[in-house]
């Protein structure tokens, strides 16, 4: 069906009296020129419903919206004592590594310290023991050298004697 220009003032005719005319020639800032007819109670009712569910509906999103807030405030906070706890385990450990290597180093040198001690007492010992010996030496050939000045005494008087009866 072609629609041709005499339908059309026809049909424009006819909306004359219409919101059509108004709606035409209105300014685009402006309202309706005409009023709004009154919207009945199951409408206002329902407009009603619908404001407070879309109230409820964004309550319930802040509400959430507060929730989820909160729980990742508190995963943080979990996440820093966690940080902050395994900082210190390491920072114990460390300190325990390193009291366990100074000890290690202190029995060490005790060790050592032993070790020197036990060579010089038994290096003390022997120099005692060669000083007995060299001590024990010398008494022994003291003694040999009085027994054989005695014998040549001994002798020498008697040779004196018996030259002295012949």
């Amino acid at each position: 069906m072609h629609i041709t220009a005499e339908k059309i003032k026809e049909a424009a005719e006819a909306l004359e009296c219409t919101e059509l005319k108004s709606f035409m020639f209105q300014e685009p800032t402006a309202g309706p020129l005409t009023k709004p007819r009154r919207s009945s109670r199951s409408s206002r009712r329902s407009s009603r419903r619908s404001t407070r569910g879309t109230r409820r509906s964004s309550r319930g999103s802040r509400r959430s919206t507060r929730r989820s807030r909160r729980s990742t405030r508190r995963s943080h906070r979990s996440t820093r004592r966690s940080r902050r706890s395994t900082r210190r385990s390491r920072r114990s450990t460390r300190r325990s590594r390193r009291s366990t290597r100074r000890s290690r180093r202190s029995t060490r040198r005790s060790r050592r310290s032993t070790r020197r001690s036990r060579r010089s007492t038994r290096r003390s010992r022997r120099s005692t023991r060669r000083s007995r010996r060299s001590t024990r030496r010398s008494r022994r050939s003291t003694r040999r050298s009085r027994r054989s000045t005695r014998r040549s005494r001994r002798s020498t008087r008697r040779s004196r004697r018996s030259t002295r009866r012949s």
